[in-house]
């Protein structure tokens, strides 16, 4: 059993699915429908500014926050996945939808420690 199947949070995951555009070409794009998972963990990681010492927000540039997911291994989480997640206790964090920037990474050492790890950007 997976030391990371009882985080705090629970997301909703839209799977990648395969269509075709107006024009007729072969695209990827998030489902429609969602399946949710429960025990995840999401947490901060740094801002366009830390990640991305060139752009300034001074300037007017946008600065948009990333998250680092960690879940269980049977997520099913893809390059062009959707997830999203609210952040419950009370926090001043509305529903989130975030898009898949890099990962999912699997990680599986051990059964005990196995899991996948992602990091998010917020939708814009």
């Amino acid at each position: 059993m997976s030391i990371y199947r009882n985080g705090p949070h629970t997301v909703t995951v839209y799977l990648e699915e395969g269509g075709t555009d107006s024009y007729g070409n072969f695209v990827r794009r998030p489902s429609t429908t969602g399946v949710v998972v429960a025990g995840c963990l999401v947490h901060p990681v740094a801002s366009t500014r830390g990640a991305f010492p060139a752009i300034d927000v001074r300037l007017g540039q946008q600065v948009d926050a990333t998250w680092k997911l960690v879940c269980d291994d049977l997520v099913p989480l893809g390059w062009w996945s959707r997830v999203e997640w609210a952040a419950a206790g009370g926090a001043p964090i509305p529903l989130m939808r975030l898009t898949v920037l890099s990962g999912p990474l699997l990680r599986r050492v051990t059964r005990t420690t196995s899991h996948i790890t992602c990091t998010l950007q917020e939708e814009r």
